[in-house]
């Protein structure tokens, strides 16, 4: 049998990654900067029980990466504005209005979860989207909002 001592050089980035090389450290650290900072993760609330709570059976998790991290919420809110067509709708049975969803910042964690809505005992499945101008790998495809709305 033979035994060998080794030392190895490692590199380890701002978050506490390891990497063997330093051009692999330095990219990571790159995009940790330029593009997981800048996510910010959210859950859109929506398609009420009109016909007796209320309540919102659906939810639809939404990541969103924006230039500084800037405006996530509103941009989140912007894009279920487009897809609802409208904030306010008709309340339970007609009655008066209330907000047809409602967006609020969530985890991480219970972002990539995507947990179920309860309703009635049963699970409903929700979704999970990506609202970024360009794709990034371990997110689902983007809808790139800046395109959709004419942006540049």
């Amino acid at each position: 049998m033979e035994t060998k001592e080794i030392t190895k050089t490692i590199y380890i980035a701002n978050d506490g990654k390891e990497f063997l090389t330093e051009e692999e450290c330095k990219e990571h650290e790159t995009y940790v900067k330029e593009i997981l900072r800048n996510i910010s993760y959210f859950c859109i609330r929506c398609n009420p029980d009109l016909t007796e709570t209320g309540c919102y059976m659906h939810r639809i998790y939404a990541a969103v990466l924006s230039k500084n991290g800037l405006f996530s919420e509103e941009i989140a809110f912007q894009w279920a504005l487009k897809k609802f067509g409208s904030y306010l709708g008709e309340s339970v049975m007609g009655y008066g209005f209330q907000p047809r969803f409602s967006v609020s910042e969530v985890s991480k964690e219970e972002y990539e979860e995507c947990p179920a809505t309860i309703w009635g005992g049963t699970p409903l499945k929700s979704e999970k989207i990506f609202l970024s101008p360009k794709s990034v790998e371990g997110f689902p495809e983007n809808i790139d909002y800046m395109k959709e709305w004419g942006f540049k």
